[in-house]
């Protein structure tokens, strides 16, 4: 593609880079420029035009926007080229806006030439409202670069999607500390502006409960609360939280399953605690939340809500550009809304994938996830591309030693990154980590170590459709003559039994165990099942 300026008389075939209005005529971005046109322009004066000449390998900016529209669209969304340029991505039904404020940030930074603004996540929107536009800048556009494009776009789940709004039951809970007059006008306050500002989100506030404010009445009081089959609990405080040592969030902890957020970097309210009990969501209100600016403090409550599997990484995000919730389709324009197809085919499994990437490699030396092949790429980057380029999403990768690189060369997909502090105590660490981040949507999930960099997505897929979505137990492996080898796809009814595939397979007791359900799927070409474990190893992977 060339692409810039050129003069008038050397524009024919010019392909216009944006629009060009000329008296009562508009000249559309894309507009493939004839003699005609150019006699028009020159007698506006018009002696030099803005835009690119078609080559070999270019594709046009409106197939490509679709192109890119229907790898991010998921369920309840449609998608539609208007003559502005613009692709608007629209609800097809009524529900509530699904999107994650750092993977639009990551979808911006893979190319700028390609812009996508969408609403503020977790909206409720009704049918035919705009919730995204996607933008190419440019009129032409590689097909290489679009196609770079998917395939980084590939290793997780669709990135916007609207689902059906359901109804979630919450209950509140009151830690008394004085019990009067003034500490109850408090909680009533905070509860009125959360009742307003949660209103679009199906939350029925069903019942309260009241508490001693000491860490173990808390810590009954949310046993009771549980005891409701609430989806949230919001807890309030009679006074600003104390952090992680306070009362409230020791009787929290004493709870729960985990606490994923201890915070938000607000001034006066930055006591927002955020825990798992099961399917149960507990939430800490700040105490300053009915003065505060709460736009911050409700995006991560309505994540909270609205996010299957929660943790830390979760709330580790940045801001998100989002376009202003004012425009609706008309009827007609949402009968021209184009679906994108189904992820899943009706009755196929729903598969997860974690690479395992925090190991320190002691056995070959140095550290060889980090080691690079002849093209410069590092050896952990071999299975996450396998791992993207499979049927599994979404596709997580845990790091630890050395996390850092690793995470800028991570920086160029949308996948899920987590970084295992606890690295060093072993390979369970990551994997327990990396499981718990699944959604529960997924009916299992392969777990892949990074340390195999000939394994391809032609494997993974079979282990994929050798899973069946119906059976409640089952193991799949890869195998070469009977000789288990990783990954290995665990149906997510033995997440607590998951493992790797050592050398010593056949005594490991968890295979044993499972062996009666246990799938193989025959592998001859034996170099895709080697992992790179010594320094001769780490050789070969370079040449």
């Amino acid at each position: 593609m060339q692409y810039g300026e050129f003069k008038i008389n050397q524009s024919e075939g010019v392909i216009l880079s944006g629009d060009i209005r000329l008296g009562g005529f508009v000249f559309a971005k894309g507009r493939a420029l004839t003699q005609e046109d150019i006699a028009l322009f020159k007698s506006f004066d018009v002696y030099s035009v803005f835009g690119a000449v078609f080559e070999e390998g270019d594709v046009d900016f409106k197939i490509a926007q679709q192109q890119i529209a229907a790898q991010i669209c998921g369920s309840g969304l449609g998608y539609l080229n208007d003559n502005d340029g613009i692709c608007r991505i629209a609800a097809a039904q009524d529900g509530i806006f699904m999107a994650d404020d750092i993977r639009l940030d990551k979808f911006n930074s893979f190319n700028e030439n390609i812009v996508l603004n969408a609403i503020k996540p977790h909206t409720a929107v009704k049918a035919g409202d705009v919730v995204a536009e996607l933008e190419i800048v440019p009129p032409l556009v590689k097909e290489e670069e679009i196609n770079e494009m998917i395939f980084r776009l590939s290793g997780n789940e669709n990135l916007l999607k609207v689902v059906e709004s359901e109804e979630q039951t919450a209950v509140l809970l009151y830690p008394h500390l004085l019990n009067d007059e003034v500490e109850n006008r408090h909680f009533t306050s905070v509860v009125m502006k959360l009742v307003t500002n949660l209103g679009d989100t199906g939350l029925v506030f069903k019942q309260e409960v009241n508490s001693r404010y000491s860490r173990e009445a808390v810590a009954d009081s949310l046993f009771d609360a549980y005891s409701l089959k609430a989806d949230v609990v919001f807890v309030l405080s009679p006074f600003k939280s104390a952090g992680r040592e306070g009362v409230i969030a020791k009787g929290v902890a004493a709870a729960v399953d985990e606490i994923v957020n201890f915070s938000v970097p607000q001034l006066g309210a930055s006591d927002l605690l955020i825990a798992q009990k099961g399917e149960t969501k507990v939430i800490v209100v700040p105490y300053a939340y009915d003065t505060a600016d709460t736009a911050e403090i409700d995006r991560l409550i309505k994540k909270a809500i609205f996010t299957q599997q929660l943790s830390e990484a979760v709330f580790a995000r940045k801001h998100a550009g989002h376009i202003a919730f004012a425009e609706k389709l008309g009827e007609e324009d949402q009968k021209r809304l184009i679906m994108p197809k189904g992820q899943a085919g009706e009755g196929k499994a729903d598969i997860g994938i974690v690479v395992l990437a925090a190991g320190q490699g002691r056995r070959a030396g140095l550290n060889k996830l980090m080691a690079e092949d002849k093209n410069g790429q590092p050896m952990f980057l071999q299975a996450v591309n396998a791992a993207i380029a499979s049927k599994a999403k979404p596709v997580f990768v845990v790091t630890g030693y050395r996390h850092e690189e690793m995470e800028e060369w991570l920086d160029k997909f949308d996948v899920n990154v987590l970084y295992n502090p606890s690295y060093a105590a072993g390979v369970k660490t990551s994997i327990n980590m990396g499981l718990k981040s699944v959604p529960s949507s997924c009916d299992g999930a392969i777990i892949l170590p990074a340390d195999m960099p000939y394994i391809e997505a032609a494997e993974l897929n079979k282990l994929i459709g050798k899973f069946d979505k119906n059976a409640e137990k089952q193991v799949c492996m890869l195998a070469n003559k009977g000789v288990k080898s990783n990954p290995v796809l665990w149906s997510k009814s033995l997440y607590d039994k998951a493992d790797i595939v050592p050398e010593n397979a056949a005594m490991r007791a968890v295979f044993v165990e499972h062996a009666d359900y246990t799938k193989l799927v025959e592998v001859k070409d034996t170099k895709k099942l080697r992992d790179v474990n010594f320094p001769n190893d780490v050789e070969e992977f370079k040449k």
